[in-house]
């Protein structure tokens, strides 16, 4: 799925993503209007693109328009849904949104929130792995989470911004394993090998911080000297990465099998998981959650064997926080497999370019 995020949204607005074939609901308090005009850019972006991304940009204000799609002219990667979404009132600049879906797997196990309340804009996309249930549960409560830990700020500097939401990814992740928990003690020890690479971008009062654990990617596309730019806003959490093999490695020396790669772009923490960083996932986190060694016991689930010294993978992120200027005109938030096929370094530029045209940006 493709989601863009342009700058200037309403307050009290939630959009949500389900499985494949299911519509995207939208759920708002204020006045819907119906529009059935194609992202001009889609055709492009999907092109080069697989599965969720985010985007905001600046944009004149429309009254606000939530409207699912299927466009008649399919581009290269067939698209199940669109979304277009066009917020009335302006938030932190924010004016509206847009969205793709398509079945990359069945049923899909990617998700996206957008959510606007109080002066501040959310917006996250979750890449799940080995289910959807994870990517489902921090769908429903990552936001709500990051709300509830930066309520309790009696000041919201960037640095306790940053902490809060590192907490709400916490917090989500531990009422995780809390809740499958009595499932793997009876036997259900599939549990053990779901999880979610997990990116959540907060915009305030000029302020973006972007949250990541996993690999997704967040990209700021701006304008200089008449020039589409962009710069990345996270940072890979990924097996195959060099920087990631010396943190594994030093952190437990005598496990030779620490990574375990088939070939250079295709690694694994113990053979088994490729990001470093994820919600769930809890037999790289857990001794408790260790699958039996006996197959006939496992149900699917996840056995890591000996030498096996958890944790290995981590649920905190890792947060980049920018100040946003004038020149700022969008944020693209992708999965992975937007990662592996358009919004690479070598091509972000083009990329934002492409968006920068369909939000109207010069």
């Amino acid at each position: 799925m493709l989601l863009q995020v342009v700058r200037r949204a309403a307050k009290s607005a939630r959009l949500s993503s389900s499985a494949a074939r299911s519509a995207i609901a939208v759920h708002t308090a204020a006045t819907v209007e119906q529009q059935a005009n194609p992202l001009p850019w889609m055709g492009m972006a999907l092109a080069a693109s697989a599965a969720a991304s985010i985007a905001l940009c600046d944009a004149p204000p429309l009254s606000q328009i939530d409207d699912i799609q299927t466009p008649d002219e399919r581009p290269s990667v067939p698209l199940d849904r669109v979304l277009n979404g066009h917020l009335k009132t302006p938030v932190s600049g924010v004016q509206s949104y847009n969205a793709a879906s398509y079945k990359a797997n069945l049923p899909i196990e990617d998700r996206f929130v957008v959510h606007v309340e109080d002066g501040a804009v959310y917006a996250a996309v979750l890449d799940g792995h080995g289910g959807w249930q994870v990517s489902q549960y921090a769908h429903d409560h990552l936001v709500k989470n990051a709300q509830a830990e930066l309520a309790k700020l009696p000041a919201k500097s960037t640095s306790k911004v940053a902490t809060a939401l590192e907490q709400a990814f916490l917090r989500t992740d531990y009422d995780i394993q809390e809740l499958v928990r009595p499932a793997f003690e009876i036997g259900f020890i599939q549990v053990n090998r779901v999880g979610a690479c997990s990116q959540l971008a907060y915009i305030k009062d000029g302020l973006l911080i972007v949250a990541n654990a996993g690999d997704c990617r967040a990209v700021l596309g701006s304008v200089e000297d008449g020039s589409v730019v962009a710069t990345p806003l996270s940072n890979d959490h990924n097996a195959k990465l060099a920087v990631e093999k010396t943190r594994l490695s030093a952190a437990h020396p005598n496990e030779a099998n620490i990574v375990v790669c088939k070939h250079p772009e295709s690694c694994y923490v113990k053979g088994g998981l490729q990001p470093t960083r994820a919600l769930g996932d809890f037999a790289f986190k857990h001794a408790s959650f260790n699958g039996p060694a006996d197959p006939t016991l496992r149900a699917n689930g996840r056995h890591i064997a000996e030498p096996y010294t958890p944790p290995y993978v981590f649920a905190l992120p890792e947060t980049i926080s920018h100040v946003v200027t004038a020149t700022d005109k969008f944020l693209i938030l992708g999965t992975l497999c937007t990662s592996n096929h358009g919004i690479v370094l070598a091509d972000m530029n083009t990329f934002c370019q492409q968006v920068a045209t369909g939000c109207g940006t010069s």
